[in-house]
């Protein structure tokens, strides 16, 4: 994530990250067709932006900032995951200010106008995917998981905010069916077994 230049760190990741977005796009402008879109980001929702922690990890503004200063450029579109922290929150919840009342650093659907905000001033009128969304459910899941009706609720709530904002042009819902290990997610339309969750039909009724 971070490398050390003397005192200083820099975001790595970034740095690497910006020239796989570059050679992305140089190559599919190679292609002799027209329509392809290239979505570059993809960041996750949070990030502790410290290289001297066990988990080293970095924020979604802080990682597009240093993608630009790295050189990523020519993309169509920003993908990010604005995933909720608590099962306390909405769609509509701002994430949880920092110490001493400072702005959060992560970006969630309760504040994605932070991220819109940033990337209009670093790179214009670049849309915005939302490439990975969900609300995990109760059971299975005791400490992430939403109730069946909330999750379909907050489906509900997300596709609303997302389609009435000027730059959204793709949301997509992570996953159709639950992953059978608690460890992995389960935030599906489906059980593990294939039983249909009350949002299958909310998701089916969106369009």
């Amino acid at each position: 994530q971070f490398r050390q230049n003397g005192s200083r760190w820099t975001l790595e990741s970034a740095r690497q990250y910006a020239r796989i977005c570059n050679a992305v796009v140089n190559g599919i402008r190679l292609v002799k067709r027209n329509g392809g879109k290239v979505a570059c980001g993809a960041t996750g929702p949070r990030g502790n932006n410290n290289p001297n922690t066990s988990r080293v990890s970095s924020s979604p503004i802080a990682f597009l900032n240093a993608m630009k200063r790295y050189g990523a450029k020519g993309f169509h579109a920003y993908a990010h995951h604005p995933y909720y922290g608590t099962p306390r929150e909405t769609p509509s919840t701002p994430p949880p200010k920092g110490s001493r009342g400072q702005a959060p650093t992560a970006v969630t659907l309760g504040n994605f106008e932070v991220l819109a905000r940033q990337v209009a001033r670093l790179y214009g009128n670049v849309r915005l995917w939302v490439t990975e969304y969900g609300y995990q459910t109760n059971p299975p899941d005791r400490i992430f998981g939403v109730s069946y009706a909330k999750q379909s609720l907050y489906m509900r709530q997300a596709y609303a905010k997302v389609k009435a904002h000027p730059k959204v042009d793709m949301f997509l819902w992570f996953l159709l069916q639950d992953e059978p290990l608690l460890g992995g997610w389960q935030s599906g339309l489906l059980t593990d077994t294939g039983k249909r969750k009350p949002a299958f039909r909310a998701f089916a009724r969106l369009t």
